[in-house]
């Protein structure tokens, strides 16, 4: 297979092998036949293909093949780019990189992709490419008499590694745009809150409750959850802080619903609002009172979520000026491209939300 290349290692041109004769063999000596060098080549560590001048596959490592899951048999003697078609752009890249190794110019493709054929267990195509992203190093492979008949390509796979790049990438961007979000939030809280505060306590006491809330949202979604957090999940953590969640006076019921950081982050606002009033004036104010919370999702892909207490008692309808009223009547529904609606009765209350479209995209 190697013939082209000019003799062999320890060899003068022309010569014969040198008959191996013994009962142990020199451990230093090196392959002396071309089935040696065509196994000691197919056992490099290393994913190399060998092309000829007219880029037809010669040979190729085992380890090169595994990259690609295919036989040497079934590609060998082929137009590289035969075995394995691309798009134009790409083709073209390949082949440029591979003639100038030809023309005697090593030369490296990094971090580039190209689909490669996806193979059935028995070796035939499947008519499906799978994306790789490769480093290539292209060499020209230099003869005894100074021609050069053949080049090599070392193909690392570097797919993992891209993706990395990529997820940490978007990560970093992802987390850039959910703090400046936050930020931005707690500003606007901090506004609204001192001027709806009757001293410098009342102001304390009404942030920190607000600046909490939204902190276990921000640190559920840094964990495990970073994708979103459900709207029970939002709910149950709520309502833990303040209240027994597995009290027979309090219902949750709703169906999984995927919020992504934005829209949980004012969602939790409203219901630790919702919370609080009703710790403090509403249905877990009271041995009596009730509490019920369902939403359900629709087909358009918006929702529609309920506040329901009932079992209480409520002398004047509240101030509707404060931040908390803000907050449920303005900011949420804005932010969420929604409507809300708050109703109270004599002994019930309620807080509807209803979002015909979610828009956010994070």
């Amino acid at each position: 297979m190697f013939r082209h290349f000019g003799a062999l290692p320890g060899q003068t041109a022309g010569a014969t092998p040198t008959a191996w004769s013994g009962s142990r063999r020199d451990e230093t000596a090196m392959p002396d036949t071309l089935m040696e060098w065509d196994a000691l080549f197919s056992q490099l560590p290393a994913p190399c293909l060998v092309l000829d001048r007219q880029m037809n596959i010669v040979t190729a490592t085992s380890q090169y093949l595994a990259t690609v899951n295919m036989r040497l048999e079934d590609i060998k003697g082929k137009y590289a780019f035969d075995a394995f078609p691309e798009d134009d752009a790409r083709l073209t890249m390949f082949k440029d990189s591979v003639q100038r190794a030809l023309d005697g110019e090593a030369n490296t493709l990094v971090a580039v992709p190209y689909s490669i054929p996806v193979m059935s267990p028995d070796g035939e195509p499947t008519g499906e490419t799978r994306e790789i992203f490769w480093t290539c190093h292209h060499n020209p492979i230099v003869s005894a008499d100074g021609e050069i008949r053949f080049m090599v390509q070392n193909a690392q796979d570097v797919t993992q590694q891209v993706m990395t790049e990529q997820l940490k990438d978007t990560v970093a961007n992802e987390l850039q745009h959910r703090v400046r979000n936050i930020f931005s939030l707690i500003g606007a809280t901090v506004k609204r809150t001192a001027a709806h505060s009757e001293d410098l306590a009342d102001f304390e006491a009404k942030f920190e409750g607000r600046l909490m809330a939204l902190s276990r949202t921000h640190s559920y979604l840094t964990g495990k959850h970073w994708d979103g957090i459900t709207i029970d999940q939002i709910v149950a953590r709520e309502l833990a802080e303040y209240h027994d969640v597995s009290s027979d006076q309090i219902s949750v019921t709703g169906g999984p619903l995927v919020m992504n950081a934005t829209e949980a982050q004012i969602f939790t606002l409203a219901v630790h609002e919702l919370t609080t009033n009703s710790v403090k004036y509403g249905a877990l104010n009271s041995p009596t009172g009730r509490l019920d919370v369902v939403w359900t999702a629709d087909t358009a892909g918006g929702y529609a979520f309920e506040w329901r207490e009932h079992g209480i008692r409520i002398e004047r309808q509240p101030d509707r000026k404060g931040f908390g009223s803000f907050i449920l009547d303005s900011v949420v529904p804005a932010q969420l491209k929604a409507k809300a609606r708050r109703d109270f009765q004599p002994e019930a209350f309620t807080y509807q939300l209803s979002v015909s479209e979610r828009t956010m995209s994070r």
